[in-house]
């Protein structure tokens, strides 16, 4: 399955937190450049795929899974990757 942009961003933006899950929507958007909105349409789609996986402590925080930790190192997505803007 191919990834959009969007997703792609969010997904690069989780493979960076320092703390696994530590993302919200709203520290997502910021490090993305993506509207709240679609950040939240790109982590349902993760999420949906097994990439993504949402928390329910206080704020909704975001973290990648397994997958998505192995998805984002792919070659396709290497330019969205941590340290790549």
């Amino acid at each position: 399955m191919a990834l959009t942009e969007h997703e792609a961003r969010v997904l690069g933006a989780l493979s960076g937190a320092v703390l696994p899950g530590a993302k919200t929507v709203r520290e997502l958007s910021y490090s993305t450049g993506l509207t709240e909105s679609s950040t939240r349409k790109a982590l349902m789609r993760l999420s949906r795929t097994g990439l993504a996986l949402g928390t329910r402590q206080g704020l909704a925080r975001w973290r990648l899974t397994d997958r998505g930790r192995l998805t984002i190192k792919l070659p396709a997505y290497s330019e969205y990757g941590p340290g790549q803007k």
